[in-house]
């Protein structure tokens, strides 16, 4: 979003799958700012009623992310899709709305505690 200072885009804009086998892609992230800045993601699947079928078994959005002034990092994403995808749904687009963590980088930069990938409550 606008209040975080990242630079965030997928690494890999397509990918072909097959339902019931792990996939792994990841995600570019740098923080633009001078200054270190923690965000936390939240996820869409596309259409939405993909949604429930697609399982996420490793994500940064599990957890908050914190990136050291200029700091550039690939962010990985881990996922299967249920093999009982309803068969006319032949695409499903994965997409991320990143957010200024606002509360953990004001704690980060006044020293009160270490926020490195700290636990959301969010569920996967």
């Amino acid at each position: 979003n606008s209040h975080l200072p990242w630079s965030f885009r997928p690494n890999q804009t397509r990918m072909r799958v097959r339902v019931g086998e792990q996939y792994e892609t990841t995600y570019y992230a740098h923080n633009d700012s001078a200054r270190p800045v923690v965000g936390s993601a939240t996820p869409s699947v596309a259409p939405a009623r993909a949604s429930g079928f697609f399982q996420k078994t490793e994500c940064f959005c599990f957890t908050a992310q914190t990136l050291q002034a200029g700091e550039t990092r690939d962010m990985p994403v881990r996922f299967i899709i249920d093999p009982s995808l309803p068969r006319d749904v032949n695409t499903v687009t994965l997409s991320y709305t990143f957010f200024k963590n606002d509360v953990l980088t004001s704690r980060l930069v006044a020293g009160v505690a270490p926020v490195r990938d700290a636990r959301l409550a969010a569920a996967p």
